[in-house]
């Protein structure tokens, strides 16, 4: 790895949990990387309440995102070392340190030092909702907003899914997810609908590269990384998608001309969660 920045384009993603990042945003980073950009992902927790909760889960699946990441070609990988939430509806049942838990100021501030160490020109996280309503998304979410307020990050994006588009293919992960979770964080629906996203992102031409992201999380994913859509994963996985706020960067760039949106700041944002 390298510190010197090419273009002068340092992106940063905030993700709950190893898996996300290649999931819902492999294809975007590999682009970036490829481009010159430097990219850092940064976990909120390590998963420690993952497929195959217990002793020790939490060391590999920290093994597994650094795995993921070299083949995405991220730069850095942080860890904020805050604990999984899981899906206790009932805050007495979450664990100690739990990411959902932590204050907003808190967890934002330690975000917000690594957006001015970085001289970030773009922050990533989710989307209000936390695409599927997991309570470590939604608070990754409010903490990725207050960040970049704090850093004076001039842009920002959400992370989400067309959920209009995928009426069209087979059910994506995060629809799937979206069953698990509801009712916990008050999100109406997983996603967001076409007219909100800003940037829609092809992300077919690496679509190896974030197949294989997503099967070095082997613990998570161990049989089948196209997550049942098989020859159909290029339709459910091969787009990415964003609402920004603030004005263009290079990530627009990768996007086709037709579908980014202009310079916007959704109401309420940011923190809309």
């Amino acid at each position: 790895m390298t510190d010197q920045l090419i273009d002068g384009d340092t992106f940063v993603f905030l993700h709950a949990h190893p898996d996300d990042e290649a999931i819902f945003t492999g294809g975007t980073i590999a682009l970036l990387s490829a481009s010159g950009a430097r990219v850092v992902v940064v976990f909120a927790t390590s998963g420690e309440l993952g497929l195959g909760a217990g002793p020790g889960l939490g060391d590999t699946r920290r093994t597994e995102a650094r795995d993921a990441c070299a083949v995405l070609g991220v730069e850095r990988v942080v860890f904020l070392d805050h604990h999984d939430t899981g899906l206790a509806v009932d805050r007495r049942d979450q664990p100690w340190g739990a990411f959902a838990g932590v204050t907003v100021e808190a967890a934002a501030e330690q975000l917000a030092d690594i957006l001015r160490e970085e001289g970030a020109s773009g922050l990533v996280t989710y989307d209000a909702g936390g695409v599927y309503g997991h309570p470590d998304h939604v608070q990754a979410h409010a903490v990725g907003g207050e960040a970049a307020a704090r850093a004076g990050l001039g842009t920002w994006y959400e992370v989400t899914v067309d959920r209009e588009y995928l009426h069209f293919v087979d059910a994506h992960v995060a629809a799937m997810a979206g069953g698990s979770a509801a009712g916990l964080s008050g999100a109406d629906a997983v996603g967001a609908t076409s007219v909100e996203i800003s940037t829609m992102i092809d992300v077919r031409p690496v679509l190896a590269s974030k197949l294989g992201a997503i099967a070095a999380h082997r613990s998570q994913v161990p049989d089948d990384p196209t997550f049942g859509s098989g020859d159909g994963f290029a339709d459910v996985y091969g787009y990415e998608w964003f609402i920004r706020h603030g004005t263009p960067t290079a990530l627009d760039a990768l996007a086709p001309a037709a579908r980014v949106g202009a310079s916007q700041s959704v109401a309420g944002a940011p923190g809309r969660g």
